[in-house]
């Protein structure tokens, strides 16, 4: 059982501290999470939902305040708020008019949407709240779904304390930073996409679903993961699309990983860390089973406890030493965001995050298509790719500021041929002006 009251406060978890000090004019650390239901959303029903599943996650019913060396969350007394989306994919959350919840909950058609800030959570915990308002929803909705069995948590429930522990806090191992660790996770300059961006609000979205089980059987046959196919496929296309012009820096893949697979917790805020993956043009063969071996062969050497507490330390780098504790606020953001503001170029060619298999009652499908997953974009990071999987569908989401799609016909192109049959839409950005 929890300690929690409605008294209570929180400190960000060691990863998330980072992202509040990155708040610009125009951007948020922000992602988005959808179910797509059986049809159309009814929005009062979906705000009764929302209204009883919060006092089950009391880590998200919170406002984030400023204090003299860090930011901190408190309890929100106000209530939640849900809105039609109005089309403009990632659009700042307005935290007043929001009622200061750092998470916008809206609907379109048979959509429910859910941008998160970055600093709340991570797609774990981001996953495992949009299901419980899903489930609650079709409870609204006058249907009884089916038991749920421990693959969703329940309004009205307990809470369990270990959910509002900080992963990073609890995992944290001194390790001498300076000795490589920071060089080695930074990096190199990678390759940027570059082109024409759109000018004005709203990026371009593509989704291209997949049989899960063909996406399985085409990585098999590449020896790795899907995650590693993917990537891989994603590198390759890259190189073809822009040929001579990735000669000169490597491709980088920067991949979210769940910490939980590898230090058990069930905590719902931030516990996930980021491996590279990399091609150097000149010296891997352009061919999919080349590139495939290589990223594999990385994430196998990355993913152990081992590198992956290096990651852990650096993570905590800002809140574990104790000159940076006491190094004030607003001197902390003025250096994050300096040194943003000073690197001209990029460490990464793009984020390719996966979720992996969402787990839902069985025979909740009745009511549930699936689900989406879209990552934010950045001026230095144009295009990144959310996946998902559920009921045998895999999804993969294009999120750009660039209004080519090249790349994006080459990659779904390649998995055709290798097989994979895929169903693509688009918010189609580019033929509404850009």
């Amino acid at each position: 059982m929890s300690k929690y009251n409605s008294e209570s406060w929180f400190k960000l978890d060691n990863s998330a501290v980072i992202y509040p000090m990155s708040i610009t004019v125009t951007t948020q650390s922000l992602f988005r999470l959808t179910a797509e239901m059986k049809d159309y959303i009814d929005d009062e029903c979906l705000l009764d939902a929302l209204t009883k599943i919060l006092p089950r996650f009391p880590a998200f019913r919170v406002v984030m305040r400023s204090g003299i060396f860090r930011h901190f969350f408190d309890y929100n007394y106000l209530p939640p708020v849900v809105r039609p989306d109005n089309g403009i994919l990632f659009q700042k959350i307005n935290f007043f008019s929001n009622n200061h919840y750092l998470f916008r909950v809206s609907y379109y058609k048979n959509k429910i949407n859910i941008d998160y800030f970055h600093g709340l959570c991570d797609g774990y915990g981001a996953m495992e709240f949009l299901k419980a308002l899903v489930y609650q929803y079709v409870i609204e909705r006058g249907i009884e779904p089916p038991p749920a069995n421990g693959a969703v948590k329940i309004a009205g429930e307990p809470v369990p304390e270990e959910e509002l522990e900080d992963g990073f806090t609890k995992y944290y191992r001194p390790v001498d930073l300076f000795g490589g660790v920071i060089g080695e996770m930074a990096g190199k300059n990678a390759f940027a996409l570059r082109g024409n961006r759109f000018r004005r609000a709203g990026y371009g979205l593509i989704q291209g679903t997949v049989p899960t089980e063909k996406l399985k059987e085409a990585a098999k046959r590449y020896n790795c993961t899907i995650t590693a196919f993917l990537v891989a496929s994603l590198l390759l296309s890259i190189t073809e699309v822009h040929g001579n012009d990735t000669q000169k820096y490597n491709l980088v893949a920067m991949i979210p990983v769940n910490l939980r697979s590898f230090f058990p917790s069930p905590t719902l805020k931030n516990f996930t860390s980021l491996v590279k993956a990399f091609i150097n043009p000149k010296a891997v063969p352009p061919t999919l089973q080349a590139y495939c071996d290589e990223v594999q062969r990385q994430l196998t050497d990355n993913l152990n406890a081992g590198s992956l507490q290096d990651k852990i330390s650096l993570s905590s780098f800002m809140v574990s030493k104790w000159y940076m504790k006491l190094m004030p606020l607003f001197l902390k953001t003025f250096f994050v965001k300096l040194g943003k503001l000073l690197s001209s170029n990029t460490k990464q060619t793009l984020i390719v995050s996966n979720l992996g298999e969402i787990n839902m009652p069985k025979g909740f499908e009745k009511y549930l298509n699936g689900f989406l997953f879209c990552l934010n974009v950045s001026r230095k990071v144009p295009k990144n790719v959310g996946i998902v999987s559920y009921n045998g569908k895999t999804v993969i989401s294009f999120t750009r500021q660039l209004v080519s799609t090249r790349m994006e016909k080459q990659f779904f192109t390649r998995l055709i041929k290798e097989g994979v049959k895929v169903s693509v839409i688009s918010n189609f950005r580019e033929g509404h002006g850009v």
